[in-house]
């Protein structure tokens, strides 16, 4: 069959799909206007109100799984890389880098599998419970384990005790699959290791790590060593190394991760082996109708003014704005050599701030992929080399625009 007859046939439900969610919005729609209506401590319909937010939980959970079997589908007819995917889904929906990764993973892993259909289908699981499935993929693919076998048995954990029992179930499975040799172990747990970045409400950020037993305990005992003697100076020289906020055991923890980053941004380039890449936080004051008691980082959260670091410091730096268009670093004008042949360290800072990510089309790789300043009119033909004429792209789409 011909793939414009596919097309056509497809049509039909396809719009059928889209008067069915009108419908579905109009009813919430004239739900929520009676529900405004009612008064406080009117319980008589109080039921139907929970009832049709469990309808409507029901169905997103539904609609979640139904997504990632059409981007599944998407992907093996296009023939479409991950990232092409994953940049397709930032550049159409509405979600952020990490959740794009994560909805191109699953989708990749899991959303094809026959044997998940009708759960993903359903709207019994939720992205909670995807995520741990795709995990779940992601471990046992390339052993000897049976991958419809494993999925199976994370999702009666999931639906029988819980996503929270599901994800204890898979970090033992990632670190026991397929035995054989120490080495050939650790280079299996080094491969599925990750660090993933996802940002939450109010500007907070959620780092899921997972990492194999030797790079984790390097990590692990470097944050020991700084929490023991943060305790050691509290109770025997009754110092007090710690901010007063700063008390429990996981607390300590986040402060020593931070602390560890300090260290690497304060040291040499020489000594962190980072020469080229642009500092990793910067700060920009925002408009005085704030008050000035705010500034932004180059991720585009907000942190109140006392926290930025003081002139000099390699750690942080100060890009002063003209609206939203950086003009000065750290009080020094940033375009001062229009002929150059290259962006200067003081430009591509200022670029992070201002692009966040690669600027080509559904792309959201950030700064640290995205190191090629772009002449816009290309310099070739007399672009000049200032910020209104540079744009960050990654490597990839630097090459396309180029050799597209």
């Amino acid at each position: 069959m011909g793939v414009d007859s596919f097309e056509q046939r497809m049509r039909g439900p396809f719009a059928r799909l889209v008067a069915a969610n009108k419908q579905a919005d109009e009813a919430v729609a004239e739900i929520l206007d009676l529900a405004r209506e009612m008064d406080i401590g009117d319980r008589k319909s109080d039921g139907v109100l929970l009832e049709a937010a469990e309808v409507i939980g029901t169905c997103e959970q539904a609609k979640h799984g139904q997504l990632i079997q059409l981007l599944a589908q998407a992907e093996r007819i296009v023939e479409m890389p991950r990232a092409g995917l994953k940049a397709w889904i930032g550049a159409h929906l509405d979600v952020t880098s990490s959740k794009a990764d994560s909805l191109a993973d699953a989708a990749r892993r899991i959303g094809a599998m026959p044997e998940l259909a009708e759960p993903l289908f359903s709207g019994r699981v939720g992205a909670d419970t995807v995520r741990v499935l795709a995990r779940t993929a992601q471990a046992v693919e390339g052993t000897s384990r049976n991958v419809v076998t494993a999925l199976t048995e994370t999702l009666q954990i999931a639906t029988g005790d819980g996503v929270a029992a599901a994800n204890k179930h898979v970090r033992i499975l990632e670190h026991t699959v397929d035995p054989g040799s120490p080495e050939e172990i650790l280079a299996r747990q080094r491969a599925k290791s990750y660090a993933r970045v996802s940002e939450q409400d109010g500007g907070m950020c959620r780092f899921d790590l997972l990492l194999d037993p030797e790079r984790g305990t390097t990590l692990r005992v470097a944050m020991d060593v700084l929490a023991a003697t943060w305790i050691r100076e509290q109770q025997y020289d009754k110092a007090d190394p710690l901010p007063h906020d700063v008390r429990t055991t996981e607390q300590i923890n986040a402060h020593a991760l931070v602390r560890l980053a300090e260290v690497f941004l304060a040291a040499s380039h020489e000594r962190r082996s980072a020469r080229f890449t642009p500092q990793a936080h910067y700060y920009a004051p925002l408009n005085p109708t704030d008050g000035n008691i705010s500034a932004e980082t180059v991720y585009g959260t907000l942190v109140p003014r006392s926290v930025l670091a003081p002139p000099g410091d390699p750690a942080a730096h100060v890009i002063h704005l003209d609206g939203e268009h950086p003009v000065a670093l750290d009080g020094k004008k940033i375009d001062t050599r229009p002929t150059a042949r290259l962006a200067g360290p003081e430009q591509r800072a200022a670029l992070a701030f201002r692009d966040r990510h690669c600027t080509y089309p559904g792309c959201m790789r950030p700064p640290t992929w995205s190191l090629h300043a772009h002449h816009r009119v290309p310099y070739s033909k007399g672009g000049p080399t200032t910020l209104k004429n540079l744009a960050l792209l990654c490597s990839e789409h630097h090459g396309l625009v180029h050799h597209p």
